[in-house]
Order: structure tokens, then C-alpha cells, then sequence
């Protein structure tokens, strides 16, 4: 059995690894009970601390509320005709000239419609940053709700003059 511990590496390891049990005490949090933990009032910051980042600057939403406005109004510019033109279209074949300008009409609203789309996404973005610094900001949540609305009443709009030009 002494030979065992003649091993002069075993030994080595031995001492090493009893001596990681030694250390310095070091700086360990308290035991003792915490101000909140006996009762008493724990002053609270005046105001929240700042944001990890800065939110989105107001020119970024207003650029992307004005970009997401004028397409809603070439949307509702171009509307009439595109509902004229699928009225007209309705019962043609798909090779007469009434269904060819009303899939044009559409196709415009469409392009209208991405454009609104795009605004959307880009506030979307800005939302998304504004939550990953833990500093929401009511105005771009706003924005988002109202464009969101914008778009899907124009989807609404592009299904309605789909179902007047029938398949």
C-alpha cells in the first residue's frame, strides 16, 4: 500500500486538488437579512434608467409614416378605376381587352399596396429595435397599428375587386 504513494504524479494531483478546498475566503455576499426582507421602505430610482440604446429618432417614423400616407392616397386615387375597370371586366374572357386593363388596374393597386407594405416593414424594424433596448416607444406602436390597419384594408380592397372581376 506505501507504494502506492510513492507515485510522485499521484501525489502531485493529490496536492493540487486539496489545495483548490484552501483558497482565500474571498468577498461573499452577507447573510444577514436585506433592508426589503425586514420590512422597511427600499428607495426607488427617481427615474427609470436610460435606455440600452437610443430609441428610433422621430425623422426615421416621420419618413416612413409619409412614405406609407402617399401611398394610401395613390391607392385611393387609383381605386376607382381599378373598380370601374374589374365591373367591366366581370363575365369576359380572360383574352378580351376589359379583363386585360382591369389585371393592369389591379396590379397598379398592388404596387400601391407594396408600398404601403414596405412603410410597414421599416416601422416594424424600428419596433423591433426599440424592444431589444427595453425602450418602447408608444409613437412607432402607434404608427404600426394605424398602417397596419391602412394595409389591410387595402388587401381587403384587392380581394373585393378580385371577387367583381370573377375568375
Amino acid at each position: 500500500m506505501r507504494e502506492k504513494w510513492r507515485n510522485p504524479l499521484a501525489f502531485g494531483l493529490l496536492a493540487a486538488v486539496l489545495s483548490g478546498c484552501a483558497g482565500d475566503k474571498g468577498d461573499y455576499p452577507s447573510l444577514a437579512l436585506r433592508a426589503f426582507e425586514r420590512g422597511e421602505a427600499v428607495p426607488v430610482p427617481a427615474s427609470p434608467p436610460p435606455p440600452i440604446r437610443p430609441p428610433s429618432s422621430s425623422g426615421q417614423l416621420a419618413d416612413l409614416i409619409a412614405d406609407a400616407a402617399a401611398a394610401e392616397k395613390a391607392f385611393l386615387a387609383a381605386e376607382g378605376d381599378a373598380a370601374r375597370l374589374a365591373r367591366a371586366a366581370s363575365g369576359q374572357s380572360a383574352e378580351s381587352n376589359a379583363r386585360t386593363a382591369a389585371l393592369v388596374a389591379l396590379a397598379d393597386l398592388d404596387v400601391q399596396r407594396a408600398r404601403t407594405a414596405l412603410a410597414l416593414a421599416g416601422i416594424d424594424s424600428l419596433a423591433a429595435e426599440a424592444a431589444t433596448a427595453l425602450a418602447p416607444d408608444p409613437a412607432v406602436m402607434s404608427a404600426q397599428s394605424r398602417i397596419a390597419d391602412v394595409l389591410a384594408g387595402q388587401d381587403a380592397t384587392i380581394t373585393r375587386l378580385w371577387g367583381v372581376m370573377g375568375s
